[in-house]
C-alpha cells in the first residue's frame, strides 16, 4: 500500500497553522520540514513549539534538516511526533541517537540527499526503520525532480528489499508512477497538494496512480 504525506515547511506559526488546517482533513500523517539555516539555507520554526500546543489526531513525521539534530531531540520528545528523519550527512554518532530515539518509543530513518551515496548508510540499516531519498536539493518548494536519483533508488530497493523507502522532492502524478514502480513506497509531497485548488482531489490522485488503481 502506498502512502501519501504532505510536506508543510512553514516560516511562522501562523503559517504552519494554516498548512496544517489545510491538509488536516485528507490525511492521518503530515510531514514537518524543520531547516535550521545552516545546514539547509532555508530557516523555519523550531516545530516542537508549535506541535506541543497543537490539538489534532494526525501523527508527525519530523524532517530535521539541521546540523546538529542530537541537540534537539529532548524538546522533540515532549512532543506527539512518533518518527524522526535524520540525514546522513550530518553523522557526528548516529548509532547513539538512532537508540536514544527508539528508547523514546520513536521510529527513525535516514535521510540520503541527492549526492550522497547509499553506501553511506549501510551499517546503519539493521538499527532504522526506513530510508527516504531526497530527489530534490533540500529546504525548499517546488525544486525540479532530479532524475539522476532514480538508478540509485532502483539499485538500493534491489540489494535491500524489505527496507521501506520514502521519496521527497518533486512528486506529481508522472513521477509517483515511475517510483512506485521502482520500490517506493511512501511519498512526501510539498507543493503539488499544497499548491493544488483541491488538496483532498491531489492526494487521492497520487494514492490511486502510485497504486495502479
Amino acid at each position: 500500500m502506498i502512502n501519501i504525506i504532505p510536506a508543510i515547511l512553514a516560516k511562522t506559526s501562523e503559517e504552519f497553522e494554516k498548512l496544517f488546517r489545510t491538509v488536516e482533513p485528507h490525511v492521518d500523517r503530515v510531514h514537518l520540514d524543520v531547516c535550521d539555516g545552516d545546514f539547509v539555507p532555508t530557516k523555519t520554526i523550531s516545530g516542537y513549539e508549535e506541535l506541543v500546543k497543537i490539538e489534532t489526531k494526525v501523527k508527525f513525521d519530523v524532517h530535521l534538516m539541521v546540523s546538529r539534530p542530537e541537540d534537539q531531540m529532548y524538546f522533540w520528545y515532549k512532543t506527539k511526533a512518533d518518527r524522526f528523519l535524520i540525514h546522513a550527512e550530518t553523522d557526528r554518532g548516529h548509532r547513539n541517537l538512532i537508540g536514544q530515539i527508539h528508547l523514546n518509543g520513536r521510529q527513525v530513518g535516514l535521510v540520503l540527499n541527492p549526492e550522497t551515496r547509499a553506501e553511506k548508510i549501510v551499517e546503519f540499516l539493521d538499527d532504522i526503520d526506513f530510508v527516504q531519498f531526497m530527489t530534490v536539493n533540500p529546504g525548499f518548494y517546488g525544486s525540479e525532480f532530479m532524475e539522476s536519483v532514480i538508478g540509485k533508488i532502483s539499485e538500493f530497493h534491489n540489494q535491500y528489499p524489505s527496507m521501506p523507502i520514502f521519496v521527497d522532492g518533486g512528486v506529481n502524478p508522472e513521477t509517483a508512477r515511475r517510483l512506485a514502480a521502482i520500490g517506493v513506497t511512501t511519498f512526501v509531497v510539498g507543493s503539488y497538494v499544497l499548491d493544488s485548488e483541491n488538496v483532498g482531489k491531489a492526494i487521492e490522485e497520487l494514492r490511486s496512480i502510485s497504486n495502479n488503481e
